[in-house]
C-alpha cells in the first residue's frame, strides 16, 4: 500500500496522511496487532518519562508486549519509526500542538470513545514499563494523573447527541493537555537531577 509508506515522509499529523482504518488494516497486514492509537500511546507514555527514549528501546518493547516476530523487518520499521517520531516530535514543540492519534469522524462517538479509553488504558500500563514515578509531581500533575484511570473507565452508554460530542472533546482536550503537562514535568525534574549529579 504505497500510501502507507508516503505518509513517513510527512510527520505532521498522521491522520492527515493517512485515515486511521487503512492504517489499522495495514498494521494487521504487516504483523502488528495493535490499533495505531495503542501504538501512539505507548509511544507517548516511554517519551513522558524520558524525552531521550531510543526507538531501538520502544521498539523492542512494543515486540515483546505484542508479539511482533518480524521487528528487523523494513517495512515495520519504517511504520514503527513514524509513529514514534510523530509523538517524540509533537511532544518536543513548544507551540503546544501535540494530539492523540484518534479516529476521526469516519468513526461512531461511541467507537471513538471507546478508542480514547483504550489509548488512556495503553498510555497508562506504558508508563509503568517505562519506570515512571508519580512521587514528587506538582498537586496538578498528581491530580490529572489520578483522573487518567476514571476517564479509561468512561461510560460508553451514551446516545450519540451535540452535547455528548463536545463532552468528548472536552475529555480529548483534557487528556491531550494533560499528557503534555506530564511530558514537561517528568523530563524537567529529570533534567534537574541529571545537572545535580554532574556537578
Amino acid at each position: 500500500m504505497k500510501n502507507i509508506i508516503k505518509y513517513t515522509a510527512n510527520k505532521r499529523n498522521l491522520n492527515e496522511m493517512i485515515p486511521y482504518q487503512p492504517f489499522a488494516e495495514h498494521l494487521k497486514t504487516i504483523g502488528v496487532l495493535a490499533s495505531p492509537s495503542e501504538l501512539h500511546a505507548q509511544a507517548t507514555a516511554f517519551l513522558c518519562v524520558n524525552a531521550n527514549t531510543p526507538f531501538e528501546q520502544w521498539l523492542h518493547t512494543i515486540s515483546e508486549d505484542y508479539c511482533i516476530e518480524n521487528s528487523d523487518d523494513a517495512n515495520l520499521r519504517h511504520v514503527m519509526s513514524a509513529v514514534f517520531d510523530y509523538a517524540r516530535d509533537q511532544l518536543k514543540k513548544d507551540d503546544y500542538s501535540f494530539q492523540l492519534l484518534l479516529p476521526q469522524e469516519e468513526y461512531s462517538l461511541h467507537q471513538r470513545i471507546e478508542i480514547l479509553a483504550d489509548w488512556i488504558a495503553t498510555y497508562l500500563s506504558a508508563l509503568g514499563t517505562a519506570g515512571f514515578q508519580a512521587r514528587g509531581l506538582s498537586q496538578d500533575a498528581q491530580e490529572f494523573f489520578n483522573d487518567l484511570d476514571k476517564i479509561a473507565r468512561i461510560d460508553n452508554d451514551i446516545e450519540g447527541l451535540e452535547g455528548e460530542e463536545l463532552d468528548f472533546i472536552e475529555i480529548t482536550e483534557y487528556v491531550r493537555s494533560g499528557v503534555m503537562m506530564l511530558y514537561l514535568e517528568v523530563n524537567q525534574r529529570m533534567a534537574t537531577m541529571h545537572h545535580s549529579t554532574t556537578h
